[in-house]
């Protein structure tokens, strides 16, 4: 039989098996299970084991965190990759939309190294490395195959460090040099892009692409490189000359559609009123240069020269040649008689004056550039409700609103309508409430709670039950071997004593052993020295 002995030493609490007592594991096990204390620790214990087997459950079932290895491969590099990896023993998954390679997150970094170290994934070719291989005694023509291949090749690992750009692949057409300048073709290049999945190059890049490559080769023009895409779209067609123009117009329309709502918004709300904005711009580019001078200039500089020439008189016969010489003089003795002076030589003068006038000059040079409005149309309709009572004074205050907020100018004609009319409400296709997000969350979650219940309700319940019907059963057995034998006549085994009467005798027995222990323990040994000498067991 297994004895119980009470657990603390006051003689109340929590009955404990006894180190020494005779019995089965369980009987022990089911005594222990009997104790008050476990009893209201088993339920918790039970559910949060149970929860842990499913976390446990879940841990092992459930994939590991996958983290991608190589994105874009060839199809010979994924191989010899995925032949490293299955030589090492590291799982793998291969995506077939994108081709990426992904392993799980504790593997990546070994796998990265096997790799590596493996050389499945070799380093792409430079272009420095294509002329270091070039062969001793290769001719020309080879030689520059081999520099416009390497060309190729940089231009290649150039573009591919662009973000989204996967693949590229760049041709370069060069001719043969001539003497003559008229048969002297330029070179022209042909570049082809593949792109990430959801990814595309803006126009930007595009232009990007194509100075960078018409710069890196000799006489490239920027037109002679043509850019394609893995859909084959041409990405360098020629724009239109009116886009310009096109793009402009929008960008002031908005910007002018925006400030009349800004003004109307708060005065209105924001569904009580529409607005149009029509712009006319001149895009015209005139360059115009204008020289002027002065009508009334100054003196800057006054020259003047004058010169006389004088000659001899005129004398001699009349009649008589001028070249005949004259006749032979005659000596005659004495002073001349009856001679006059000569008469005074005769001359003509000359003069000149030279005046030079410094005239104003002004130039000057003027460039419109294109943009400039010529006409301004503004169209804006109010909803009848907002203004239910208002005058036509009111609905001139409205449009002098607008007109100073888009800038209009009555002198330029522009153009301001304002109107006031009825709104007819525009009812959406309301969405299923099937199709909203919050029901895919609510559905999830419900899911969830329901298998929690049912793992409660089919698992653990029955088990909570069933240790207390063996705790129960357990409790009546106790009880049998801790109660006296019935005395008076009855059945074998069968119980015919008072159980209210043996608690309170029970409570009257504890009691005195808190109140007289000593008493207690001379009544306890009286009892076990008549049961003694009774023949009873020890």
């Amino acid at each position: 039989m297994n004895s119980l002995v009470p657990a603390d030493g006051n003689g109340t609490g929590v009955l404990a098996p006894l180190s020494g007592g005779t019995g089965t594991f369980g009987e022990r096990a089911r005594g222990f299970m009997a104790q008050p204390s476990v009893r209201k620790v088993l339920p918790w214990f039970a559910g949060t084991a149970g929860l842990g087997l499913m976390a446990l459950t879940w841990a092992v079932l459930s994939p590991a965190p996958q983290r991608v290895l190589y994105s874009s491969l060839g199809d010979a590099e994924r191989a010899s990759v995925v032949a490293t990896l299955d030589q090492a023993g590291i799982g793998y998954t291969i995506d077939n939309n994108s081709g990426a390679l992904t392993v799980g997150e504790d593997d990546v970094y070994r796998a990265r190294m096997l790799v590596a170290s493996d050389g499945s994934l070799a380093a792409p070719e430079s272009g420095a490395d294509l002329i270091e291989n070039l062969p001793m005694g290769a001719s020309r023509t080879l030689e520059g195959d081999r520099l416009r291949a390497a060309q190729e090749r940089e231009l290649t690992l150039t573009i591919m460090e662009i973000d989204g750009v996967e693949a590229v692949r760049v041709h370069i057409a060069k001719a043969e040099r001539s003497v003559f300048v008229r048969e002297d073709v330029k070179p022209s290049a042909s570049i082809m892009v593949r792109m990430a999945r959801g990814r595309q190059l803006g126009e930007g890049q595009v232009t990007a692409i194509a100075n960078l490559v018409a710069g890196s080769v000799p006489g490239l023009g920027i037109d002679a490189v043509k850019v394609v895409d893995q859909h084959g779209k041409l990405l360098t067609e020629a724009r239109d000359p009116n886009s310009g123009r096109i793009d402009l117009q929008a960008q002031m329309e908005a910007k002018l559609n925006a400030q009349v709502e800004q003004l109307l918004a708060p005065m209105f709300g924001s569904g009580a009123f529409t607005s149009q904005v029509q712009v006319d711009l001149d895009m015209n580019e005139v360059t115009s240069a204008r020289e002027s001078y002065d009508k009334d200039g100054t003196v800057r500089r006054e020259t003047t020269q004058q010169s006389q020439s004088t000659g001899a008189p005129v004398g001699g016969i009349p009649g008589v040649l001028a070249n005949t010489p004259p006749a032979d003089g005659e000596v005659r003795p004495g002073a001349p008689q009856d001679t006059q002076p000569a008469a005074a030589a005769e001359g003509a003068g000359e003069s000149s004056a030279t005046r030079v006038y410094e005239m104003g000059r002004e130039v000057s040079v003027s460039n419109l550039s294109p943009g400039s409005i010529r006409y301004l149309s503004v169209a804006v309709a109010i909803d009848q409700a907002a203004l239910a009572k208002a005058s036509a004074a009111d609905i001139n205050k409205v449009k002098e609103l607008v007109s100073s907020a888009v800038g209009a100018r009555e002198d330029r004609g522009d153009k301001v309508t304002v109107v006031m009319r009825a709104f007819e409400k525009v009812e959406g296709d309301e969405v299923p409430f099937y199709e909203t997000s919050w029901f895919g969350m609510a559905v999830r979650n419900g899911v969830a709670v329901l298998c929690v219940l049912l793992v409660l309700l089919l698992a653990v319940r029955p088990a909570i039950a069933a240790l207390r019907n063996g705790r129960s059963a357990s409790d009546e057995t106790d009880g049998q071997d801790l109660l006296p034998a019935p005395a008076g006549p009855g059945p074998a085994g069968a119980l015919t004593f008072d159980r209210q009467a043996l608690d309170g005798q029970i409570e009257l027995a504890q009691r005195i052993a808190r109140e007289n222990p000593d008493d207690a323990v001379m009544a306890l040994r009286r009892l076990l020295a008549e049961d003694a000498r009774a023949g009873g067991p020890a």
